[in-house]
């Protein structure tokens, strides 16, 4: 392997770890990690997300390098939109969540004197029931965020794919530039995931009313993100004008 080509390999690594950072998949990991999951649930979500999108990256873009044809721009737009779109059903769900946990009182009596306390209890169980204690010993691979994965690889084929007709010399090499850009978001998401994942696990342990705060963020965070997505591409970047 020649050093220029090398050089493009690995600078395609590290693109793919910076790819993984950009807003809209931020966005979308964030609303997908629930508290009670667990920090092993966070990594599975990153990794599934980063293999859905390395998957689809790889057919959309390995498809345009065979073909020696860019993506076309409104079809591009249309990919876009859909993440919008997606984004916006996330955020709702992860509103949706923070909302489902049952705020009640506890009212008992000592020595004569009544008090009464407010508490949070997760929406699977009831109040005056305990929470139910699970020990998974398995994390299985993630369906949903593969999913939303392999939506956002679709959505951003269309710009890897230009780069990559334009500056690599070979169909098998842009192949490679494809595989490892891939592989570097996925590791990139994995790491994001779990850094958005523990604060989430750590509010959940110490105080489920800030647990159920950062889950509306990011689903505030995850409707802001898309509304614009939306904006941008259906108005400003004339998708339906």
């Amino acid at each position: 392997m020649s050093v220029p080509i090398a050089t493009t390999l690995g600078l395609g690594f590290v693109l793919g770890l910076r790819h993984a950072l950009d807003a809209d998949h931020v966005a979308a990991v964030a609303a997908l990690n629930e508290s009670r999951e667990g920090l092993r649930r966070a990594l599975v979500n990153g990794f599934s997300w980063g293999v859905g999108h390395a998957l689809m990256l790889g057919a959309a873009g390995g498809l345009a390098l065979a073909l020696r044809s860019a993506i076309p721009d409104r079809l591009a737009l249309l990919f876009e939109f859909g993440v919008g779109l997606m984004l916006i059903l996330l955020g709702s769900a992860a509103l949706r969540g923070s909302l489902h946990d049952r705020l009640h009182v506890h009212a008992h009596r000592h020595d004569d004197v009544s008090h009464a306390h407010l508490h949070f209890h997760a929406a699977r169980h009831r109040a005056g029931e305990p929470a139910p204690h699970r020990h998974p010993h398995t994390v299985r691979f993630a369906l949903r965020p593969f999913l939303v994965g392999g939506a956002h690889g679709l959505a951003g084929s269309a710009a890897l794919a230009l780069l990559v007709l334009t500056e690599v010399p070979t169909v098998l090499a842009g192949c490679l530039y494809l595989l490892v850009f891939g592989a570097g978001s996925t590791a990139g998401m994995t790491l994001m995931s779990l850094v958005l994942g523990a604060p989430l696990v750590i509010a959940q342990r110490r105080a489920l009313w800030l647990a159920r705060g950062l889950r509306a963020a990011a689903g505030l965070g995850s409707l802001g993100i898309g509304l614009t997505i939306l904006w941008e591409t259906g108005v400003t970047g004339g998708l339906f004008g």
